[in-house]
């Protein structure tokens, strides 16, 4: 009997020269129909894709556009290497079964046909999938029990973030460890000192760019395949990269901050999200305190001061902040005409002149950083191993405290859970800060204090006046009695710098 075939071809990752690539499965099913006279109405594939109903990523283009073939009725029978190739989900082997009896579809692996609207052919290809799935299912248990004790010797998960390089055993040619890699290294560190001076993400991924610096996943290949082409060195080849590449090797603010953030890279180790509590067996690249510093800047609604260059062109904006009665806001800057104002994009009723306020906020930066004792709220002595714990403490608390407002914000949690926490939270970081010793000198601040105080202000980017102002004080625009038009007045513009201290 002549039938129109519709064949599939899977497989989840090409291990080694043995596995049965799916360019493989494509050739013997192709002669399975020729050798029968079987014309194909339809061919498909999913390179790379697992079928296991423990796969987190559940879609398959090749395998959708199959079913859509078998159940508008355009072919008579579905060709397999063989069944596990459709799937190991016993859920869509019973949806498969149920669409091929409807339409009177055979389903073919092995070199044999079943009718799964017979009881013989149901049985048979019922079986067939259990064990399938029955195979997954045991294959999903060994990763776990394997991931459960990698945690508990604190050994990574999987191949760790870009920074660090495999180390092999030279007997074995297997991965021995991890250290850390003498040029991504640095990189890394710089990274995250950059992001702690509040510079941009983007502005620093756009450096790193231009220096031809690729990112770990530069030139890889979605099929793995013979396309597949990585440079660490330099930035890779597009005229080497093939059609199926997906990473460009280009940095972004989004990848470079999702990478910084990862506790890994201070030796710490996770499970499910959770730290283990376990000595990491990787060296780490960053200080604990560097990643809690970097987790509640990040949870921190002032981000956005730092998160887009285009805050970096005006002093106040996104720093500045409104003084309105009941108001949050913070400034921002409108272009009027031949003028400029900060105005409050919240409640949108305070503005003053922008270029008065500058200049009046920067007199007194600058006069305050001119004066002797301009770090003495900024420094302090002494660094026992008591004062040094606590100021760690005070980062975690600060860092998870800034990521249960944000549950808040998004709804997760509500305003009683936030009581609760809040309750219990305030005591332990009142307990720390009284502790721990006093914060360390900014780097934005390195240089910019003294006699000389003037001229470096003058000489510094407008990121770096921006992370000082921050640094030292807290700028309000207080609102003023009257209407418009009203000259500057300098009692309406609050310099704080006992909020800094």
């Amino acid at each position: 009997m002549t039938y129109s075939v519709v064949i599939y071809a899977r497989v989840s990752q090409t291990r080694d020269e043995r596995s049965k690539s799916v360019d493989d499965q494509l050739r013997e099913l192709r002669k399975w129909a020729h050798r029968e006279g079987w014309p194909i109405v339809g061919e498909f594939r999913d390179d790379d894709v697992s079928a296991s109903r423990y796969a987190t990523d559940k879609h398959r283009p090749g395998w959708e556009q199959t079913m859509s073939v078998i159940t508008s009725g355009q072919a008579r029978a579905l060709l397999l290497w063989e069944l596990s190739r459709a799937t190991r989900d016993r859920a869509v082997s019973v949806a498969l079964e149920t669409a091929c009896a409807a339409q009177g579809v055979k389903i073919g692996y092995g070199g044999r046909l079943h009718d799964v609207a017979t009881a013989d052919g149901e049985f048979s290809v019922g079986l067939d999938a259990l064990l399938a799935a029955r195979e997954s299912a045991m294959t999903s248990d060994r990763v776990r029990r394997a991931a459960e004790s990698r945690a508990a010797r604190g050994a990574p998960h999987a191949a760790l973030p870009w920074g660090y390089r495999r180390v092999f055993d030279p007997a074995t040619g297997r991965v021995r460890g991890y250290e850390i890699d003498p040029v991504r290294g640095p990189i890394v560190r710089e990274m995250v000192a950059r992001l702690l001076d509040c510079e941009p993400a983007n502005a620093i991924a756009a450096d790193l760019n231009r220096r031809g610096i690729p990112t770990a996943g530069a030139g890889r290949c979605t099929r793995r395949c013979a396309c597949r082409e990585t440079n660490d060195a330099r930035m890779p080849d597009p005229n080497l990269l093939g059609e199926h590449t997906r990473f460009s090797g280009q940095w972004t603010g989004a990848n470079l901050s999702k990478h910084v953030l990862k506790p890994a890279l201070a030796g710490l180790r996770t499970r499910h999200g959770e730290l283990v509590d376990v000595k990491a067996t990787w060296p780490p690249l960053i200080s604990v305190d560097d990643h809690y510093r970097l987790r509640a800047m990040y949870a921190s609604p002032e981000r956005d001061k730092w998160r887009n260059s285009s805050t970096l062109r005006h002093l106040g904006t996104g720093l500045f902040r409104c003084g309105r009665e009941g108001c949050e806001g913070r400034m921002r800057v409108v272009i009027r005409h031949d003028n400029s104002d900060y105005a409050c994009k919240s409640c949108m009723r305070v503005s003053r002149r922008q270029a008065a306020v500058d200049e009046f906020v920067q007199a007194v930066i600058i006069a305050r950083l001119s004066r002797p004792d301009a770090l003495e709220a900024l420094t302090g002595s002494g660094d026992d191993d008591a004062r040094a714990g606590a100021r760690s403490e005070v980062l975690r608390l600060e860092a998870e405290m800034s990521e249960t407002q944000a549950l808040l914000r998004a709804g997760r949690l509500t305003p009683l859970d936030m009581a609760i926490y809040r309750e219990g939270w305030e005591t332990r970081i009142a307990t720390a800060r009284a502790t721990a010793m006093p914060p360390e000198i900014p780097a934005a601040l390195t240089g910019m204090t003294g006699p000389d105080a003037a001229a470096a202000w003058e000489q510094a980017s407008i990121a770096t006046r921006r992370a000082v102002l921050d640094v030292l004080a807290v700028v309000t625009i207080l609102p003023a009695p009257g209407r418009g038009g009203q000259p500057f007045a300098p009692e309406y513009v609050d310099i704080d710098f006992s909020a800094r201290s």
